[in-house]
């Protein structure tokens, strides 16, 4: 656990000493030796706003950054990111998810109400927590847990990501991580970056940390969160919109919120409608860790959770004996790195746009292979199979997601 917890107003990213805590130094000089120079070397980008940075258009396609043309990267690419999911693999599976929170009001329009709408609903979700809030909520994020939903990350600060220097990434992981393992004893494995800000420098130091980034499909954002004006007519036409989803069709993942009152009342009457259709009820909503069939968490998810912070010698003594195992692991992620591999980014495009396609390699290597749908993360000792031309290379690799997480955790 850290020495102190960083400042929980939203409003600034992570600095000073709070960069400096050995559960961040310890993961940084793993990210400096296991990640890519080529991606850790991407050039952050300016900071405009909350959920608004400045991207280079010239390198906005080559670096897959999501909120240019809302590209992502459809298949991993060992020793260097996990594959992004964007959408459920099955038809009609909807990846249910809820961004920001926890909040608590009293329960009326609130976390504790989401989880009761939930329950009456017969829904399970994904809830993508802020550190900043999780740690005023510590009980929100554990009764969603013992209620059966997955918990995944959504960083401390909520600051657009690529804006971020490596070690403020790293830090904002960190953070969130330990607060999330405080409250329920887990290490998810999925996060979302924040207003889907993201590019291959986050997506290599995330996916070394062990997170797989989540997005969500294109046309199912209930845009709650981006009302500037909280009216019941605005909520009735979201409701409105929503409902609209509400049809047999190709699996998908959606953006709600938990962050106020407004935002969730909007996810609470939506779980209110699904219950009423009852059986008939076309969609199957879950987890998108369900719905992808890959695990909502790293190791034994059955760890007591964590009840106070431990001295800060015990945890420089757990970075520094995660990180002696950390070295054979990054030989071989590097190893896995070195050899010819490619992967194919599919751009999904704007209803008005026309769709493109981009394919980027892990190497100098010019051939490239096209592939489709998310692939598990490779775990430790795991073979993946790389096209490479015509020829398919069995890659044996420590796993980003296992060697990352276990080897720069430092909590367990």
């Amino acid at each position: 656990m850290p020495k102190a917890w960083p400042p929980t107003d939203e409003v600034n990213p992570i600095t000073g000493a709070f960069l400096t805590d050995p559960l961040v130094a310890g993961a940084l000089a793993y990210i400096n030796q296991a990640v890519p120079a080529k991606y850790l070397s991407i050039a952050p980008s300016k900071y405009t706003s909350p959920c608004v940075a400045a991207y280079p258009t010239a390198a906005a396609q080559t670096n897959c950054y999501w909120p240019f043309n809302l590209c992502t990267r459809n298949a991993d690419v060992p020793g260097a990111f996990l594959a992004d999911i964007s959408s459920c693999p099955n038809a009609n599976d909807w990846g249910i998810t809820y961004d920001d929170g926890p909040i608590s009001a009293n329960g009326v329009s609130d976390t504790t109400a989401l989880l009761t709408a939930l329950k009456t609903a017969n829904v399970k979700s994904t809830f993508f927590i802020v550190g900043s809030n999780g740690i005023q909520h510590p009980e929100l994020v554990s009764a969603a847990d013992q209620a059966g939903h997955q918990i995944a990350g959504h960083t401390w600060t909520h600051y657009p990501l690529t804006s971020l220097t490596n070690e403020q990434i790293v830090a904002e992981f960190r953070y969130t991580e330990a607060m999330i393992y405080q409250a329920i004893g887990k290490l998810p494995t999925m996060f979302r970056p924040p207003c889907g800000d993201i590019d291959d420098r986050v997506r290599a130091i995330a996916s070394a940390l062990g997170y797989r980034a989540v997005i969500w499909t294109n046309t199912r954002d209930d845009t709650a969160a981006d009302v500037t004006t909280q009216t019941a007519a605005a909520s009735q036409q979201i409701e409105a919109t929503i409902k609209t989803w509400f049809t047999p069709q190709p699996g998908f993942v959606s953006l709600q919120h938990d962050i106020d009152d407004f935002t969730t009342k909007i996810g609470i009457d939506t779980l209110s409608a699904i219950a009423a259709a009852g059986a008939s009820f076309p969609l199957k909503p879950q987890p998108v860790g369900t719905c992808v069939n890959l695990p909502f968490y790293h190791g034994n998810n059955t760890v007591a959770p964590a009840v106070s912070s431990s001295s800060s010698a015990a945890a420089a003594a757990a970075s520094s004996a995660s990180m002696a195992a950390a070295s054979t692991a990054a030989a071989a992620v590097s190893s896995a790195a070195a050899a010819p591999a490619t992967a194919t980014v599919n751009v999904i495009a704007s209803p008005t746009a026309t769709p493109t396609s981009a394919t980027s390699s892990s190497s100098s290597g010019s051939s490239s292979s096209s592939s489709s749908g998310s692939s598990p993360a490779p775990g430790a000792g795991t073979t993946v199979n790389v096209q490479s031309g015509a020829s398919a290379l069995g890659v044996q690799v420590a796993g980003l997601a296992a060697a990352g997480l276990v080897a720069a955790a430092g909590l367990l």
